[in-house]
């Protein structure tokens, strides 16, 4: 019931795009409606991807930089014809991240994409958290707030070979920290902190902060 009610909504929104420009003129061509249920999932979460206004007889999808755990792609996904709409479930990367979204018709068939459709797989606690105009920012409000500590040093970090998500939207850093009352060379720690972008022209906020990167 649920999944019904969540195409036809999509339908009807879809439909003011697909009906738009019929009329004595040609119009451009459609840009598709994409819809993602729910846009923001937890690591290993299912997702389910809704397009409207798809002109062509097939349609592929894939997220940019999704990857398993070995750093392998996960490729493209066959979506299924439903009415006038299309729907896949997405693949389920094996980092967390934001990924766009990628739509063809087939394989070597030119690639459709849009800065607003992204796939968002987030901490639980992400919604509740500040956003900052930079990711040094980020990782400064992290020491301060998670460990309740202060910042000694914070530099950029390569990141893996294994991770394939896109750069712009995901910086890694190596932050050393004071805990409060143990200051000192002897006393400090450090945690890689990875913050991610809220778009390509969005704030930043934190994805995640481990012992290793």
């Amino acid at each position: 019931m649920g999944a019904n009610r969540y195409i036809c909504v999509a339908l009807v929104a879809g439909s003011v795009l697909v009906g738009a420009g019929t009329g004595g003129a040609a119009s451009p061509p459609v840009t598709p409606r994409v819809s993602l249920q729910p846009p923001v999932v937890v690591l290993g979460g299912r997702a389910t991807l809704l397009v409207v206004g798809w002109q062509a007889s097939r349609l592929q999808v894939a997220l940019v930089g999704a990857t398993d755990p070995t750093g392998r792609l996960l490729g493209w996904r066959v979506a299924r014809r439903q009415g006038p709409a299309w729907i896949v479930e997405l693949p389920r990367p094996a980092l967390r991240g934001i990924y766009p979204v990628l739509l063809r018709e087939r394989a070597g068939a030119p690639v459709t994409r849009s800065t607003r459709w992204l796939l968002r797989i987030f901490r639980p606690d992400a919604a509740h958290e500040p956003t900052f105009t930079t990711p040094q920012a980020v990782v400064r409000w992290w020491v301060q707030t998670a460990p309740h500590a202060t910042v000694a040093a914070l530099k950029r970090w390569p990141r893996s070979a294994l991770d394939k998500r896109d750069p712009r939207l995901h910086r890694l850093f190596v932050v050393a920290f004071n805990l409060r009352g143990r200051p000192g060379v002897a006393n400090r720690l450090g945690r890689f902190v990875t913050a991610v972008r809220e778009g390509y022209d969005g704030p930043w906020r934190l994805l995640e902060a481990n012992v290793q990167p």
